[in-house]
């Protein structure tokens, strides 16, 4: 994933070796080798702020770690070292959800949360969609 490009204006450097005597059992390592799951990350803000990001994860650096927001159609660039929490979703990975559909997201008003949740969108879109019915936008 070293120069992969969506929309052809985000790169990242070329992959790191994390399996490396200094870099054995570290949070890089475990990343890396999940690279193209869908995560949930929570991060330490302050001293006792938690707040979380999701989306697929792109790429693995020593400082930083890349999320694709597919549903947003963006890249989040998240320090690393702030990271307390990674949640790896079963199941769901880029090649499971492909492109976002708006179609999709319009489709689900109609949908309850679980059938939403369940494989019809994508889980960023599921989580917006089930927000926005529970505030009134949809």
């Amino acid at each position: 994933m070293s120069e992969m490009n969506t929309g052809g204006s985000f790169t990242v450097p070329p992959d790191q070796n994390f399996d490396t005597l200094g870099f054995q059992g570290s949070m890089q390592q475990v990343l890396q080798e999940n690279v193209g799951k869908y995560v949930i990350v929570e991060f330490l803000i302050g001293t006792n702020g938690l707040t979380s990001r999701q989306g697929l994860l792109y790429y693995v650096g020593t400082q930083f770690l890349v999320l694709l927001d597919e549903f947003e159609s963006r890249f989040i660039v998240c320090d690393i070292f702030s990271v307390k929490f990674v949640t790896f979703l079963e199941g769901r990975s880029a090649t499971t959800y492909p492109t976002l559909d708006q179609t999709a997201v319009q489709s689900s008003v109609g949908m309850d949360a679980p059938a939403a949740e369940a494989g019809a969108l994508t889980p960023s879109q599921a989580a917006y969609a089930h927000a926005a019915r529970r505030s009134g936008r949809l």
